[in-house]
């Protein structure tokens, strides 16, 4: 029953997968070695690379960025790179962008981010401080081209590898969340399977989409077999209530997140390595969950492992 209620969903979503948004284009502006810096990082490892730049990228300065909305328009967000070029240039950028109904982000990694930012016309939540995972403060440029690409993200992150690794953190957590709050509110036994199951089937597919794989039919049994190694945990949140009268619900919300964050960085490991199902891979998936199992309290690692 279990089998087919997943093998049913993953189908489900292999449909809304292949129905997913274009990756949007992007026009970093800016000036000099600091904008052929941002571009160069953003099309590291592209699959459309052509002379170390993406096809989804361009590179302006804001003095040739086109005032007419109609010709600004063709691009889905716009990137400003403040090192290099004092904020009073992206005067007319801004307001054109705008009008075109572009998604507007701000690379501010200088010292006075928010005068920068002020004086440039930027909104806080459109201003980005720094590149990479783990930059000096957050959020970081592409964080924000996640939250800017929006239905796109899953393209865009197959494109450019460079947000592919913030796009599947993004995604996962966000899974776990769901997930988290399923365990809370779903109080009869056994029905959080079927939402949770669906979750993770869809954050499965995203993270398959974001590595470029093809979702096929053919790739259902594989899929299946990663979701299937979160069952124990899940298995551990459904008899939470029993075990933990009065608080199995927090126990259940647990479970139900670090369940989705295991099986999300396993699903991350086994698509960085190829994605061909193998033993070796499979097993290094069910480490993964393991890893979350030994962390749990004595009665409930029991509870899991038995």
């Amino acid at each position: 029953m279990a089998s087919s209620l997943s093998i049913s969903k993953i189908l489900k979503a292999v449909t809304e997968a292949r129905s997913a948004s274009p990756a949007p284009h992007l026009c970093v502006v800016g000036s000099g070695d600091h904008l052929a810096r941002v571009v160069g990082v953003l099309s590291a490892g592209a699959r459309d690379e052509a002379g170390g730049v993406s096809a989804l990228v361009d590179a302006l300065t804001p003095a040739d960025f086109p005032a007419d909305p109609h010709l600004a328009g063709r691009w889905d967000i716009v990137v400003l790179v403040a090192a290099g070029s004092a904020a009073a240039s992206f005067g007319p950028v801004v307001p054109a962008a705008r009008r075109a109904g572009s998604a507007i982000v701000g690379l501010a990694d200088i010292p006075d981010k928010d005068a920068w930012a002020r004086e440039a016309g930027l909104f806080g939540d459109e201003v980005a401080h720094g590149l990479g995972s783990d930059p000096a403060g957050k959020p970081t440029l592409e964080n924000r081209l996640i939250d800017a690409a929006g239905d796109g993200a899953a393209a865009l992150a197959a494109t450019l590898p460079s947000v592919r690794r913030t796009y599947c953190d993004h995604v996962v957590l966000t899974n776990a969340a769901q997930n988290g709050v399923i365990g809370v509110v779903v109080i009869i036994p056994g029905a959080d399977m079927p939402a949770m199951t669906a979750n993770q089937i869809r954050m499965v597919l995203k993270i398959a989409h974001a590595y470029g794989e093809e979702l096929g039919l053919d790739r259902a049994l594989e899929l299946l077999s990663i979701v299937g190694t979160a069952f124990v945990l899940r298995t551990l949140a459904r008899q939470a209530l029993d075990f933990v009268p009065g608080f199995g619900w927090a126990v259940k919300g647990a479970v139900g997140f670090s369940g989705t964050i295991a099986l999300g960085q396993a699903a991350i490991a086994y698509f960085e390595a190829g994605a061909p199902l193998r033993v070796s891979r499979m097993q290094r998936i069910n480490r993964q969950v393991e890893k979350v199992t030994s962390r749990l309290p004595g009665p409930l690692r029991r509870l899991a492992s038995g």
